[in-house]
């Protein structure tokens, strides 16, 4: 058995794995754990993954409301189950019935992670995706087990109803309404803590804006709206690119493509016919991402949690674009709500955040004082931390049970040599 105490992190490829990073890069520092971080990708047989992630892809961009539905359906069925016990329960944590059950069971998608635990027989297993936590709750009751605390990392400003799991141990959650969700869906108080969003060190990075805007190339005094379009990327961006190329504004317009060449195609397109050359930036890649919020007076955003609490960290006028599904769009209206960030869903939308901003210096202050009170700029510190001493409390436990076998089976052995001395006195006489 390792000598450290072993904690176990469990994230999707390209989904909320900077969270995942931030935990693991902090714990490591205290160094006095053994910390593992392991991929969806790794875990799932390849051909599986490959499936999944095309499948997770349409859904998301380009057949949405089948991924509303599902995300729908699985809110109705915990209302309605939320009175039953957890026993009643039981299908939000291991489906046993129909095609779903079949197709559960007969692909037994939880192995590798049951022979990872029993390989690293970790003190805490914290999982970033529902998917993730359910099967490692499965793993954990196969193998069985004990003195190990299975997590759930929910890093969205709303509820995913797919996270609600009554065998999890603990819940690590945005902010008190996600907290306050998990309780009316029947987790208890005691086993939820809002932690925010943790960050990378890069990610927090601070840069002078002059040095960045001559990297880009950019030699002038303009207005700089920037546009990033996460995971939904193209559709979204396509649509705010060709509503900004038609503003008459004197403006830069700073488009990060991340190397999507048919999103570059469009921008030189639409750049060419208008004859905008001198406003339109197009960045491929950057080292560091943290260097365009130090050049944007604008940034334009999907509402995915790790890019919007990024922004916000570096006070950033946020607006919003189009989500993929509805857990997207559920971010969008809580940032909005929250006077956080503005909606540019649309053009007329877009338009008008675009206006706020220029226009409303005191808005703008305001919003970087109500982001300013929203973010945990310490929140790796704070989860690893709470991590930490969970860990440390169950190999704790787990120490004391060896013990105890330990005096068991000595104790047994006492008895024995007691038996023989008896049966060698008998002899004797």
């Amino acid at each position: 058995m390792l000598e450290k105490k072993c904690i176990l992190l469990l994230y999707g490829e390209g989904r909320y794995d900077s969270s995942i990073t931030a935990v693991k890069e902090y714990i490591e520092t205290q160094g006095d754990s053994y910390v593992v971080a392991i991929s969806d990708k790794e875990l799932y047989p390849f051909y599986w993954y490959k499936m999944a992630f095309y499948v997770y892809r349409f859904f998301s961009r380009g057949c949405a409301w089948i991924n509303n539905l599902h995300l729908s359906f699985n809110t109705i069925w915990n209302r309605i189950n939320v009175n039953k016990s957890k026993k009643e329960c039981k299908e939000l944590v291991e489906p046993t019935g129909g095609l779903k059950g079949i197709a559960y069971n007969w692909t037994e998608q939880y192995r590798r992670i049951r022979n990872i635990l029993l390989r690293y027989n970790p003190e805490v297993v914290v999982c970033s995706t529902p998917k993730l936590l359910r099967d490692t709750v499965k793993a954990c009751d196969k193998a069985k087990l004990k003195n190990i605390d299975i997590c759930g990392l929910v890093t969205d400003y709303c509820l995913d109803a797919r996270f609600v799991n009554y065998k999890a141990n603990r819940y690590f959650v945005q902010n008190s309404d996600v907290k306050e969700r998990l309780i009316t869906l029947g987790i208890e108080d005691g086993k939820i803590d809002i932690v925010g969003t943790p960050l990378v060190k890069d990610s927090k990075e601070q840069f002078d804006k002059k040095q960045v805007l001559e990297e880009l190339g950019i030699n002038n005094d303009k207005l700089n709206i920037v546009i990033c379009g996460g995971r939904y990327g193209q559709s979204a961006v396509r649509n705010v690119f060709t509503s900004l190329a038609e503003l008459e504004n004197d403006i830069n317009i700073i488009v990060l493509s991340g190397g999507n060449n048919g999103l570059i195609k469009y921008c030189e397109l639409i750049t060419k016919n208008r004859a905008i050359e001198d406003k339109v930036f197009l960045i491929e890649e950057i080292d560091k991402f943290a260097k365009l919020y130090s050049v944007a007076d604008i940034m334009i955003v999907s509402p995915t949690a790790s890019i919007t609490y990024e922004a916000m960290y570096h006070n950033s006028n946020i607006i919003l674009c189009n989500g993929g599904d509805a857990l997207e769009n559920r971010n969008s209206h809580y940032l909005a709500t929250n006077q956080l960030a503005l909606l540019g869903r649309n053009n007329d939308e877009l338009i008008a955040s675009i206006s706020k901003f220029m226009a409303d210096g005191d808005f703008a202050d305001d919003m970087r004082y109500a982001q300013n009170e929203f973010v945990v700029p310490d929140s790796d510190k704070v989860l690893g931390d709470i991590i930490i001493k969970i860990a440390q409390n169950n190999r704790n436990s787990k120490v004391e049970e060896q013990e105890q076998i330990k005096k068991v089976g000595l104790n047994e052995l006492e008895n024995l040599d007691k038996l023989e001395n008896t049966a060698e006195e008998q002899e004797n006489d």
